[in-house]
């Protein structure tokens, strides 16, 4: 056995744990100066009262392991370490982060298979620390060239860049910090299989926890049910679902109904598409017409990164193929020769959820489709005419079973694949490979939770308590709403900025003004925290 793999006994009595909310405590690793503690001023923002970019940074962080912290239950400390780093940002793509469990156990249960767990997990289905006090249980990095410049000199991004704030209103052309850091906390604290995608081998020969409720809809086996040659072939199957019950429940409370990109004339067939964080949201009304293949002239024409003539596209939708340039490139200079709206034909057999580019402003609506859906509609052209349409009764993001889908793109994406939430899923999820403009991790982690309960975790019950004071806010609720989370973790925040105790209370005052202005608590809600506030000394 590797000594990176602890063996522990895990009992239904130790299954119980003490019913504590868990305290998520950021290790800062990065060097005097840099990332966490870049000096570099920056005016408060957003909720955000730091006065530097690392000052900022380290509030969003504590932030969100606030929001985690309130919403799981663990008597053991969870110590997540953090830095800036020069992670890939080039024409291949960007990442704006990574994370993962430090240490891995095995933890051993009757009945069951000796099973992986990640490092925080397993402390809290144990109820002690099994390192001892030392090292930390998640490892996280972020991106410190987004929107500059990378260490060869390269720009990164350009006209992009993070967003500090906690209140979710990211400007046009930004990144919430905190929706990433959401993000990569929850794939250390059990949202990732440890088996590798690559050659389909489980890690040491182990199930995962989280690998356990994996699904192939082809074959209709469990993953481990699968040979390594089967899960290697699964997880690029476009048809992968995780079938824990919680999740599952959960599901018709989330997802909306799936929307399809329905083509007609001479080509007919309902197609699955992604969306792009930039124009106006995709509907019938503004996507529905004929098609035309882009064509701008030069050497590749259907890539579409140079203009397209005058009136080439007037009131047409333009299909483009991806490749060279952005995708808000490709759908400017099509808006430019008068297309209404916009299709993005991927080179791989995977959808897309497309980010923005500062340099350029598109306001067509634009999506994408897969390579093979791609070249079934440009093999009708010309002819075919697109609309959106409803398909009742199935979800967006879930299979005809009506379990959550998980991204199997072909080809695997390595750091991707597997361990995600599918890109189909609609509203977007926090848990999806791309952190999309929609996404509002400060209040909902939509589908999170439920997996983290599927997996063992325990969450908080009841509302929240500021000093000792019920709130009437729930921490968490079904379906992935954490209002009760957010007023703990911005009850900090307004102590961190506050002089005295009248200031602490201004600054929550304007606070749940803006919850109840927002429809996220009612007035007696507000009513009760007022007292608490009040109360707090």
């Amino acid at each position: 056995m590797k000594k990176t793999l602890l063996l522990a006994a895990l009992s239904t009595a130790l299954l119980a744990g003490n019913a504590l909310a868990a305290n998520i405590i950021p290790v800062n690793a990065d060097p005097a100066g840099q990332g966490l503690n870049d000096t570099t001023p920056l005016a408060p923002a957003g909720g955000n009262p730091g006065t530097s970019i690392g000052e900022q940074r380290r509030i969003a962080y504590q932030f969100a392991a606030d929001l985690w912290g309130a919403v799981l239950i663990s008597p053991v400390d969870i110590r997540v370490q953090a830095s800036f780093q020069a992670l890939q940002c080039n024409a291949a793509g960007t990442v704006l982060g990574s994370a993962g469990t430090s240490p891995i156990y095995v933890l051993t249960e009757p009945g069951k298979p000796d099973t992986l767990y990640h490092g925080a997990l397993a402390d809290a289905l144990i109820g002690e620390d099994l390192q001892g006090g030392a090292g930390v249980d998640i490892i996280s990095r972020f991106n410190a060239s987004y929107g500059l410049t990378n260490p060869d000199g390269t720009p990164c991004s350009p006209g992009s860049g993070w967003y500090y704030g906690l209140d979710g209103n990211t400007p046009a052309g930004k990144t919430n910090f905190l929706n990433v850091v959401m993000h990569e906390i929850a794939h250390g604290l059990g949202f990732s299989g440890f088996g590798s995608v690559v050659t389909g081998a489980p890690l040491a020969g182990y199930q995962d926890i989280y690998s356990r409720f994996a699904w192939n809809n082809v074959t209709n086996q469990g993953w481990y049910q699968m040979t390594n040659a089967g899960r290697v072939a699964a997880v690029i199957g476009g048809n992968l679902a995780f079938r824990g019950p919680i999740v599952t429940s959960q599901v018709p409370l989330v997802l909306d109904e799936k929307i399809v990109l329905r083509a007609s004339g001479t080509v007919s067939g309902d197609y699955s598409y992604g969306t792009a964080a930039f124009g106006p949201a995709p509907t019938a009304a503004n996507f529905t017409g004929s098609v035309v293949l882009v064509n701008d002239g030069s050497a590749s024409p259907s890539l579409g990164c140079a203009a397209s003539p005058a009136g080439a596209y007037a009131g047409k939708i333009a299909i483009v193929d991806r490749g060279t340039c952005a995708f808000e490139i490709k759908a400017r200079f099509a808006q430019d020769a008068g297309a209404k709206a916009v299709i993005v034909a991927n080179n791989v057999n995977a959808l897309l959820s497309m980010g923005e580019d500062a340099s350029v402003a598109a306001t067509v609506p634009t999506l994408s489709v897969s390579s093979v859906s791609g070249a079934a509609i440009k093999a009708g052209l010309p002819g075919v005419n697109v609309t959106l349409a409803t398909l009742p009764g199935t979800l967006a993001g879930a299979d005809a079973n009506g379990y959550a889908l998980l991204y199997s793109p072909n080809p695997v994406a390595q750091g991707s694949s597997f361990s995600h939430y599918d890109v189909s899923t609609t509203p977007n999820a926090l848990m999806e490979p791309a952190i999309t403009s929609t996404l509002a991790a400060n209040y909902n982690v939509d589908l999170t939770n439920a997996l983290f309960q599927d997996e063992g975790w325990t969450l908080t019950a009841g509302n929240a308590r500021i000093a000792g004071c019920d709130t009437g806010i729930p921490v968490s609720q079904v379906g992935g709403l954490i209002i009760g989370a957010n007023v703990i973790a911005q009850s900090n925040i307004c102590e961190i900025g506050a002089a005295n105790h009248g200031a602490y209370v201004s600054c929550m005052t304007t606070y749940r003004n803006k919850l109840r202005s927002a429809g996220l608590i009612n007035t007696t809600q507000a009513g009760k925290l007022n007292a608490c506030v009040a109360r707090n000394r």
